[in-house]
Order: C-alpha cells, then structure tokens, then sequence
C-alpha cells in the first residue's frame, strides 16, 4: 500500500495528517468491495457471486462501493498513516474531505489528539519520609485478639441485663397502622446490641433488659429505606427478648495457639504474628514511598492532556462503576443519591482521577525512553508465570493467549516497563527522617 501523509502541528498536541492513497490502491479497495457486493446481492439471471462488475455497477452505481471502502479501509489507511508519521494518538480522530473517485488517488484528513511531550525535571535523588515500619506490642496484642474474636463463643447468662457488646436472641413482629409490616417479623434472630444491625431504636430499647422481657418499640421509618407512603411513619414493633449471651474469648494459652494455629506455644503464634505484620508493615511502607514519589513528580509535571482523551476515559469508568452496581442492584442514580455525590461532584473525581493516571504513566513512560529500560526476555517470561499462578491458569496457556493476541501482549509487556521504571525510581529515592513534630 502506497500512502503519502503531510503532517501539520497544530496547538495542545493536536496533529492534522493529510493522506493519499495512490490510485492503483484504491482500484484494489473498490474491485474488493464489489466481491463483496456480488456476494449479498441476489439479481435473476445471475448465481450469487457471480453478478458481473459492469452489472452490479449498473444496477447500483458507484456510490454505495464508494462508501463500502470508507467504511472498511479508511481505519486502515489512517492506522498507516500514523505508522508513517510516526506519531501516538490518544483518541479518535476527526476525518473529514475525504475524496473518493475511481481512478484518482483517495484523499482525506484526519485531526488527532497525540501524546504530549513531557519534560521531566531532576527524578533521582527524590528526598521522600521514611515511612514508619517498626511493629508495637499494641499491634500484635490487637492481631492476636481479632484471632482470639474469630474463635469467641457466645454463652447463655441467665438473669444478665443486656449491655453494648452483649448478644439477645428475639422474636419480633412490627406493625404499620395496624397492618403486617412487610418483612418485619422474624424468630431467633440473633442481635448485638450497638451493632446498629437493625434499627436504632432497637439498641437504646433493647439496653437494660433480661431474658422474658417483652417490649413495645416505636421505629421512625426511614426516609431511603421505606416503602412507597411509609416514610417518617412510626411502626410498631413487639420485641420479646429469649436468650442473653455474651462473647466469650479464648484464654491466649498454649491451648489456644494449638487450636488457632499450626503452633505449639502462645510464644510461637506471638512471634509469627509478628513476623507477619513486619512484613506487611515493610511492603506498606514501600507502596507508601512509591506514592510519595509519584505524587512529587505528578505536582510537578505540567502537561495539556487530550480532552477528547480524557473525557472518554472518564466515560468508560463510569459503565465500568454502573456495570458493578448493577451486580448489588443498584444504579448509577441511586449510588449518587446514597453518597450525596452531585453529578458534578461524581465527573470531577473521575476526570481527577484520570488525569493523574495519564500523567503517571506520562512520567514513567518518559522515565523509561531515557534510562533506556526494555524488558527483557527472561522478566517476561517471569512476569506471565507470576500473572498465570495469580490467576489460577496455566502458564503455558497464558503465553498461548498473549501470543494470539499482539496488542495484548505489547500492553502486558508495558506493564512491566512501567514496574521496571517506578523500580528504577525507587532505587534512586533518598529516604529521610519525618519532619518533627509528624508521622509519615
């Protein structure tokens, strides 16, 4: 394919590419596109597929098989384009006079938004706080009693009034103006007091009282939660209280640790527990300094983004979010409602949070051209047998895949490039005490 491009730099990274196609390439299009007609097109006299150019032209004219070509091969004369001129596109391109005629060249030019030029200034050498990583005693005491929580067992105390933190097992059964209330009667239902589970007029009523007391409790219904014509009434509900338990924790005992763990000893399961928030505290610490990093850079960098760009990013997060709702059953509308977020409010966090993500990849990008970072055949390799045990499939597939799919596997390849690039600026950080009087 023979295609000249032109190539004009217009302001905030916009290009306008003025492209020909030679006309030999534009008879093969149109020639191609009349197969293709030749094919669908049934006319008597004629086996499908065999209809005669001359009578398919005759019968159609060339102006359908002129908008076949644009509509299946100008995305390829553009995408050839671009190679030739040699530029990045962020977003879709305006086409516009685009000529077509048989035996002429075909003509057309295409205003895209590129990506812009970054000029980074000092990155290595970042003075970033030294996160703290020391492991308290308090942090220990506080992961060995979620541990001992999640082996509580709840005993029956007789004659017990209920107290925040204590368990009832109630019947109840609301009213409305005197009718059932919708799903408001339940037996054996296990309540902790100050949970907030049900209502809060169950938490201050229920507070004080003993097994076989029964209560009158009156519910303001809530104005996001009520039924059509029920919000602000007042139900009735009558609780009568069976059971009052408490939480009982294990004893921190060897007996303990044998139960819990694969340990022997309480000083064993201490020590693991330990060693185990260390190392959390240590990748945290390092997440912390990468962000730190980052942010510096990102405050720094100034750059015009592509609107066009970022606008349709924005988009895409938003039916990647109203996909995920839809999953709880909720919309996009009832989820603002539910947060107080204005749509306003909701496009300006998205548009923030895109813009950030572009620059950030801008900067590690354009870290990565100058140190010279490529990746390397055996960190690929690495990377996709990492992706594959993560993913519980099989490495050997995972490559099959990335093979098959060559974008794919260039944007797989990208993501370690920019791991390696936020690595290399890791390397080079200079960690210093936090400023008195803070903590990092």
């Amino acid at each position: 394919m023979t295609i000249s491009t032109e190539i004009e730099e217009k302001e905030n990274n916009q290009v306008v590419l003025k492209v020909e196609v030679d006309a030999e390439q534009v008879k093969k299009d149109i020639d191609r596109a009349f197969r293709e007609f030749a094919r669908q097109v049934f006319i008597p006299g004629f086996r499908k597929g065999r209809v005669p150019r001359r009578v398919l032209q005759a019968r159609m004219g060339m102006e359908p098989v002129y908008e076949q070509v644009m509509e299946t091969r100008l995305p390829e004369y553009f995408r050839q384009a671009v190679k030739q001129a040699g530029i990045e596109p962020v977003a879709e391109p305006d086409i516009e006079d685009v000529e077509i005629e048989e035996g002429k060249p075909l003509t057309f030019t295409a205003t895209v938004d590129v990506k812009p030029q970054v000029e980074l200034g000092e990155y290595k050498g970042l003075e970033i706080e030294e996160p703290e990583r020391e492991v308290s005693e308090e942090e220990v005491q506080a992961a060995l009693d979620r541990l001992r929580e999640r082996f509580a067992r709840l005993e029956s105390v007789p004659g017990k009034k209920l107290e925040k933190g204590d368990f009832a097992l109630i019947d109840f059964n609301g009213t409305l103006n005197g009718v059932p209330l919708e799903g408001g009667s339940v037996e054996d239902f296990m309540f902790e007091l100050g949970e907030g589970t049900l209502w809060p007029e169950f938490d201050e009523e229920l507070e004080g009282k003993r097994v076989g007391d029964i209560l009158d409790v009156r519910v303001k219904m809530p104005e996001e939660a009520a039924e059509e014509g029920q919000a602000g009434q007042i139900a009735s509900f009558k609780v009568i209280v069976k059971e009052v338990k408490v939480k009982r924790l294990p004893e921190p005992d060897d007996d303990f640790a044998r139960e819990a763990s694969e340990f022997d000893t309480m000083e064993e399961l201490r020590s693991d527990i330990r060693s185990k928030l260390e190392q959390a505290k240590q990748e945290q610490a390092e997440n912390m300094i990468r962000s730190a990093i980052m942010r510096k850079l990102v405050d720094e960098l100034e750059v015009e983004l592509s609107r066009k760009m970022v606008d349709a990013m924005v988009e895409r997060r938003k039916h990647r979010l109203a996909d995920s709702l839809q999953g709880l059953g909720l919309s996009l509308e009832s989820y603002m409602g539910l947060t107080g977020k204005s749509e306003e409010a909701m496009q300006d966090e998205l548009t923030g949070e895109v813009v950030e993500m572009v620059k950030r990849e801008l900067i590690l990008e354009e870290v990565a051209r100058l140190e010279g970072l490529e990746v390397e055949e055996d960190e690929f390799s690495a990377a996709v047998a990492e992706q594959a045990a993560s993913s519980g499939i099989d490495k050997e597939r995972l490559s099959a895949l990335l093979e098959e799919d060559p974008e794919a596997k260039e944007g797989f390849k990208h993501g370690i490039l920019m791991r390696k690039a936020l690595q290399l600026l890791r390397d080079h950080a200079v960690l210093v005490p936090p400023a008195a009087g803070q903590s990092s």
